[in-house]
């Protein structure tokens, strides 16, 4: 029992201080910018699925999951997590000393049911494309999905993490995907409103941990 309390006192140090939140919401802020230039401009979906397929199936995968999450999630994972640590080990948690969690903080079975959730909801657009012919319907499944994924992960984090912040993410990102799957949005402005509401509430959430754990650095501070 004291083992299992110890993995979980580390695998906190992951989330307590909201440093991960920010890494999250640089590829999803990254990612909805990038939908909002492909499928909001006017014209520009059509004029770009014309092009796309002129150039062939290695373009399409380049333009629409390389470049706009692919690359992204890389320099969020390598890049910030590299200055993410630096400021933890010089600043947050230069008191209580930093430790380095695992490589997978979450659970395979939690990762898998948030992927099973991302697939389901996208199998789910498809076939509403298919039934209603309009090929909106796929990429509402995505961000759709990924929204309602993100709930799901978070929730499991600040049940079983006892962290109340991310209980508090996933019911607020819950509700707001949901009134947004249910706004007439376009084709282009959806996926940029989704990961918005998402880049922002996770922003929020990593505001408001950097905050809490400078404060308890403070107090052990005052205290010696």
């Amino acid at each position: 029992m004291t083992i299992l309390k110890l993995q979980q006192s580390t695998a906190r140090y992951e989330f307590s201080d909201g440093i991960r939140d920010f890494q999250t919401a640089f590829w999803i802020l990254v990612t909805g910018f990038y939908a909002l230039i492909v499928w909001g401009m006017p014209g520009s979906s059509l004029n770009f699925v014309a092009f796309a397929r002129s150039q062939g199936i290695l373009f399409i995968l380049v333009t629409t999951f390389i470049l706009p999450i692919g690359i992204p999630l890389l320099v969020s994972h390598f890049g910030l997590r590299a200055i993410n640590e630096y400021v933890r080990r010089r600043w947050l948690w230069r008191n209580t000393g930093f430790i380095k969690a695992k490589s997978w903080v979450l659970p395979r079975s939690v990762l898998f049911g948030a992927y099973a959730i991302c697939f389901g909801v996208w199998v789910g657009g498809i076939l509403l494309a298919i039934q209603s012919n309009e090929a909106r319907f796929i990429l509402m499944g995505i961000y759709v999905g990924t929204g309602l994924a993100f709930c799901y992960m978070n929730g499991w984090v600040g049940q079983r993490m006892s962290i109340p912040r991310y209980t508090v993410v996933a019911i607020v990102g819950l509700i707001g995907t949901l009134m947004i799957t249910l706004s007439p949005f376009n084709v282009g402005m959806f996926p940029f409103v989704m990961s918005l509401f998402w880049g922002l509430l996770l922003i929020a959430s990593g505001i408001y941990g950097v905050m809490q754990v400078a404060k308890q650095q403070t107090e052990v501070e005052d205290a010696e």
